[in-house]
């Protein structure tokens, strides 16, 4: 049995995410001073209150909030614990009032981003003509996002050793005016 709490990291459980999702495909990630700076995380945790997944929603611009990541330990798999952390991130940004921003190559993540009504699309040069206007603000926070070394390298690396067939999906869901 798990619970979700919001609660920062550890600066144990920031070494153990940043050195869990270096081995994932889907997930870029952030580095260990990143996680443990980070406010708005959500944490699942077993009975015993250890680590077993997260989440982590990045506001950024007046009204936007990223689901940056969603994270499972492999061993707590398959059991609905992404699926809980990701619709609470997706609730708390609801509940906030913002905009909701994901992308994902994960099949199981962008199968919850079109449940929850997400408008999808495969590149942000193909943005959906209904949100040209939220273009800017996007665009704005890639560039801030990829302005990171770890990034840039984590990137690169994953890139060459995943090869992913699988396409990235951008997703959008406006909760506020524009």
């Amino acid at each position: 049995m798990s619970k979700i709490i919001q609660r920062k990291v550890t600066p144990d459980e920031a070494e153990l995410l940043v050195k869990e999702i270096q081995q994932t495909p889907y997930i870029v990630g952030y580095s260990g001073q990143e996680w443990r700076q980070a406010e708005n995380i959500r944490v699942a945790e077993d009975e015993n209150g250890h680590l077993i997944g997260v989440s982590l929603n990045t506001d950024f611009g007046q009204n936007w909030t990223k689901i940056s990541v969603l994270y499972v330990r492999e061993e707590f798999r398959g059991q609905g614990i992404g699926k809980t952390l990701f619709y609470a991130a997706f609730e708390d940004a609801i509940a906030r009032g913002r905009n909701v921003y994901t992308i994902s190559a994960n099949p199981i993540v962008i199968m919850m981003i079109n449940q929850l009504g997400f408008s999808t699309f495969s590149s942000l040069l193909s943005f959906p003509a209904a949100h040209q206007n939220q273009k800017g603000i996007i665009y704005g926070h890639t560039l801030k996002w990829l302005a990171n070394f770890y990034r840039v390298k984590e990137l690169i690396r994953k890139h060459y050793v995943f090869q992913l067939k699988e396409p990235f999906i951008y997703a959008i869901r406006l909760t506020s005016p524009g």
